[in-house]
């Protein structure tokens, strides 16, 4: 996961990204990228 960060960083040199929660654990669902959903919410 951090080497693609590098790789994305070093890809866009001099554009500000948007690394806030980047660290958390996220999953695709309809094309988006979100964070898991509980079972409850299903």
């Amino acid at each position: 996961f951090h080497n693609a960060v590098a790789q994305i960083r070093a890809l866009n040199a001099g554009t500000k990204l948007n690394m806030v929660d980047l660290d958390e654990e996220k999953e695709v669902r309809d094309g988006q990228v979100v964070s898991p959903q509980d079972e409850d919410e299903l």
